[in-house]
């Protein structure tokens, strides 16, 4: 009987009624104790029959009452009134979408709208172990504001099986989600396994979305019939019907995720409603050109002909010509997803969910930590991470690992304070294997390590996995067994020829090294595959049999193009475990602009263009600039010399090699600088390009040399080079070289790494960074005895550089900001207290040769600053969902 206005439930006083269903009715009420209007929804009376299922209906209702989700209606409360239970929940103003509908299909951006909050919804409640089981246009609310909520979330659980219905639309369903043998669901919007009455899981939900959208779309149900048993026999062997008219414009792709949700097979649908939602919310951004015209074919073809059509952000393969709708081997699918900045470091969770990445802070330019819900436009910035760099994730997901401050650092997914787990002062990537071992290369040249995820036990692997001509051995990732692992291995010539560069695979106790496959580029492992670039740099898959550690057949090309930085032989991808993909194909963070500041960091001025460059270093008379300017399409860096003032600029260096860290002589004449070929070089050129570059030192290309600062009488520079032939990882260190060539003799020795040494005006000091603290700091000492040790930094400190006359000291401090700190000599050597000037926001480091940000005029007074160029519209990733699957 109904309720009649003023009746009591509780503290809830009925007002009106709102509607009828097969459960019970709908009330308008209010609650007396908090002021508030609710809905109350009385169930049926057969429920106090059954104390049993009185307790599994409040079991149902408090975890449904758990869900906190704008796209999912809330419950408030459950209580009983004369042996019928109610359930209370937020009062919504608006209409359910099968009114909605009554009107006609809805547009395909208003469906599309709708689309997205409803998959939202669902994937909340999937991911706490929810399945609605009766989704359906009924159980849809769209408010006046135009949000969609889901209602009865849970309740087709409670429901007793009676007797068949075979004429009714709403059929009896089961009380548990995995007891087979019992029709559960509504005719109409049931899957294939509901109809047969087998166990059901979270993709039956998405099943019945794809019937919902298909709805939303054409204005007909996808398999209604006469009769329920003619219903769902349609379900279980035909496809839905063409769309309804000639005139209906839908766009390929949101009919191939309407397909894909409608597969008669669970394992080929969409295999969470969380990538449901994305692949939706990121075609509503795409282009409406997007869309073409779809041609009914008769009927009795059961087949969807899509028209040939280019879409932006969905590149999938495969939709052109004629598609027969009929379950087939999984294919590939990409979408684009936005990201806060440019982005060219990342890591996908193995099970595809989570991407974590590094892009720069919008203020400081400094590289910080993001993770990011695959399918959620948000990023969030993780806090205390910044100068983060190569993450990567624990087996359980629950960690990221990365590096920072001369770190290995890890950190909660979800937020918390990172906490270091050993030394590594130029990471060059980790793995985090199933063992919780972490292996992990600590310094740009040189071996990798292994450690325990609590920090215990770090040590260098065998010694014996490195070989002569290796530069370096970098960017592990563990395969499933927790024990061996792959990585790259070579030197820094991308030499087509090179019969030493690729990938490798070895294990924890390191006692070999297999190599797998050729190549300059990392590596991913997913469901059989690993991905690569090859020769071409394209990004490819090859079979690969875990157990034999071997490729088999042809590579498949997955990507044409991908971001790749060939200083650090890194290409821009990640694969999850799962068989997800993300690339880039942006230029990451490597856009700047060599910027004029004053002490305040108000900009006075830019030098050159917008572009990939670094190391900026000034000539003597300050007229002119060096700087590294890369040519991305050429793959190559070479010196050019820019016009401090004006616009004029001339190509320095023209080697096919990498030239890079031009270093002026005092008197200005003369440029020293490293090349790499078959060796590392250090070489010397006029300034003036008259006369024939000379090598002043060649070293094995497993090593090597950087040039920093010129002796007052220009006969000897001070390098930063890596020399020590040892796989437990490179220290670098401070070496004088004759400028006319010569050998290497050592300046100073540190426990740390030392780097940047910079002489000073009057040629009797020394500035360098060094790790010997265990964290980078800057000193002076003397020269050129090297003699006596100040430290002048506190809290961190990077990139000394001299003032003109010696009485001023700068370097980069804590979270990118430039210190100034006052010198004196008289007597000895003291610095005062170091003082902020401003953020530089410069270019983050990338490669080892990246060594100067900025470098400061004679007066001090202006600094011209390498500084990162914010884009205006970041390039999106791209995300592959099966990019293990045949077809592109």
């Amino acid at each position: 009987m109904p309720l009649a206005s003023g009746t009591k439930l509780g503290p809830y006083e009925i007002q009106s009624p709102l509607g009828a269903g097969g459960m019970g009715e709908v009330y308008r009420a209010h609650d007396t104790r908090l002021g508030r209007d609710v809905a109350v929804k009385v169930l049926t009376e057969s429920f106090a029959h059954d104390p049993e299922r009185l307790r599994r209906f409040e079991q149902e209702a408090r975890s449904v009452a758990a869900l906190n989700h704008p796209n999912i209606v809330a419950l408030y409360d459950i209580g009983s009134q004369d042996g019928r239970p109610y359930l209370v929940s937020e009062l919504l103003e608006g209409q359910s979408l099968r009114q909605v509908l009554e009107g006609g299909a809805l547009s395909a951006r208003k469906a599309g709208d709708y689309a997205v909050q409803v998959a939202s919804g669902l994937a909340a409640a999937h991911e706490k172990g929810i399945i609605h089981r009766d989704l359906k246009p009924e159980n849809i609310f769209i408010t006046k504001e135009g949000r969609a909520k889901v209602l009865d979330f849970g309740l087709a659980k409670l429901t007793q099986p009676t007797s068949a219905q075979t004429n009714a639309e709403v059929l009896t369903v089961t009380n548990s989600p995995t007891q087979a043998g019992v029709v559960m669901g509504t005719a109409g919007y049931m899957s294939p396994e509901q109809v047969r009455g087998e166990a059901i899981d979270h993709r039956t939900d998405i099943f019945a979305f794809g019937s919902v959208l298909y709805e939303m779309i054409s204005g007909q149900r996808a398999f209604h019939r006469d009769t329920s048993p003619e219903t769902m026999t349609a379900i279980l062997k035909e496809e839905p019907p063409e769309w309804g008219t000639d005139s209906k414009i839908v766009s390929p792709a949101l009919e191939r995720i309407v397909r894909r949700c409608l597969e008669k097979q669970p394992e080929q649908r969409f295999q969470s409603a969380r990538d449901l939602a994305f692949a939706l919310a990121t075609l509503s951004g795409s282009d409406a050109s997007a869309a073409v015209r779809i041609t009914p074919a008769p009927r009795s073809s059961r087949r969807w002909i899509l028209a040939a059509a280019a879409v932006p952000l969905l590149l999938v393969g495969g939709l052109v010509g004629m598609l027969v709708h009929r379950p087939s081997p999984a294919r590939r699918m990409q979408f684009a997803l936005p990201v806060p900045g440019e982005v060219s470091q990342m890591a996908l969770s193995s099970d595809g969910q989570m991407l974590a990445f590094v892009s720069p802070d919008d203020n400081t330019g400094v590289p910080a930590l993001f993770v990011q819900r695959v399918g959620d436009p948000a990023a969030t910035e993780l806090a205390d991470t910044e100068g983060a760099s190569y993450p990567f994730w624990s087996p359980d997901n629950a960690y990221i690992g990365f590096f920072a401050k001369s770190k290995l650092m890890k950190i909660p997914a979800s937020g918390g304070s990172p906490q270091a787990i050993a030394g590594a002062h130029e990471g060059r990537g980790g793995a985090w294997g199933a063992k919780n071992i972490i292996v992990y290369t600590p310094e740009a040249q040189g071996g990798m390590w292994h450690v325990n995820a609590d920090g215990t036990g770090a040590a260098p692997l065998n010694p014996s996995l490195y070989g002569k001509r290796e530069q370096s051995h970098r960017w592990p990732v563990f395969l499933p067994d927790g024990d061996h692992f792959l990585f790259w291995v070579g030197n820094f010539v991308n030499d087509p020829d090179d019969r030493i560069g690729g990938v490798y695979e070895s294990s924890l106790d390191a006692r070999e090294k297999k190599l797998i496959v050729l190549t300059h580029s990392n590596v991913g492992v997913a469901q059989g595959h690993i991905f690569y670039l090859d020769l071409k740099l394209r990004l490819v898959s090859s079979r690969f049999d875990v157990s034999k550690g071997a490729v088999s057949g042809e590579p498949q090309v997955v990507a044409d193009s991908v971001e790749y930085s060939p200083s650090i032989i890194m290409a821009a991808f990640s694969v999850g475990a799962n068989g997800s993909l993300v690339y880039s194909t942006g230029t990451g963070t490597s856009l700047s602009q060599l910027t004029w500041l004053d002490r305040s960091g108000k900009e006075l001025g830019h030098v050159g263009e917008p572009g990939t460059v670094s190391n900026p270093i000034l000539s003597p008379d300050n007229q002119r600039v060096a700087v590294d300017i890369a040519d991305l399409k050429a793959n190559n860096v070479d010196i050019w010399l820019e016009a401090a003032e004006g616009n004029s600029s001339t190509r320095f260096t023209f080697g096919s090699s990498e030239e890079v860290n031009g270093v002026w002589s005092r008197d200005g004449k003369t440029i020293a600088y490293r090349s790499v070929g078959e060796l590392a070089q250090l070489r010397a050129k006029a300034a003036s390009g008259l006369e024939r570059e000379r090598t002043v030192l060649s070293i094995d290309i497993s090593q090597d040399i950087l040039a920093n600062s010129w002796t007052l009488d220009d006969q000897q520079i001070l390098c930063t080079a890596w020399l020590a032939n040892s796989p437990s990882g490179r220290a670098t260190g401070l070496f004088l070289v004759p400028a006319r060539g010569g050998q290497l003799k050592p300046f100073i020795e540190t426990r740390g790494s030392d780097r940047t040494g910079q002489i000073s005006p009057d040629g009797k000091w020394v500035a360098y960074a060094s790790t010997e603290s265990g964290d980078w700091e800057i000193y002076v000492t003397t020269f050129p005895g090297g003699v006596g040790k100040w430290q002048v930094s506190r809290g961190g400190g990077t990139e000394p550089r001299w003032r003109g006359d010696g009485k001023e000291l700068y370097y980069i401090g804590q979270s990118g900001m430039l210190m100034a700190a006052t010198v004196s000599t008289d007597g000895g050597f003291s610095s005062g207290t170091p003082l902020p000037l401003f953020p530089l926001r410069g270019r983050p480091h990338v490669s080892s040769t990246d060594q100067y940000t900025y470098d400061v005029a004679k007066d001090g007074q202006r600094f011209l600053v390498n500084r990162f160029v914010k884009a205006d519209h970041p390039t999106p990733l791209t995300i592959v969902l099966d990019a293990t699957a045949r077809g592109k």
